[in-house]
């Protein structure tokens, strides 16, 4: 199972820093330093942008290039969300955890 795709939801302006960096957007070569946000290409956040970036190839190869990480925020405080797409039916198809999360639907929800 591996992630297919991120929705990225940014939930606040930062004043300064905070980017999603891809070092290796544009067929960057591997980062040395993970910490160097200087590389590649950088989204800053902003109230209500979203982006989607793929972690795969159509031929469900992994593409190395999705790689990305979250640059220090500076000034501000960075709020996020995100979802996951997979390639695969996650957890909640496999028979114990979905007897246990029906047990807890009812638990929680219907009580």
């Amino acid at each position: 199972k591996n992630r297919l795709a991120t929705v990225f939801f940014y939930l606040s302006d930062v004043a300064e820093g905070g980017a999603t960096n891809f070092p290796r957007a544009g067929g960057g070569p591997p980062p040395r330093d993970f910490f160097d946000c200087s590389k590649g290409l950088s989204v800053y956040p902003q109230n209500g942008k979203v982006i989607v970036f793929y972690s795969m190839h159509p031929s469900s190869e992994l593409d190395p290039y999705s790689l990305h990480g979250g640059c220090d925020v500076y000034n501000g405080t960075k709020f996020s969300g995100n979802y996951w797409l997979w390639n695969w039916e996650y957890h909640f198809s496999r028979g114990h955890r979905t007897r246990q999360f029906e047990d807890y639907k009812k638990a929680m929800w219907l009580s």
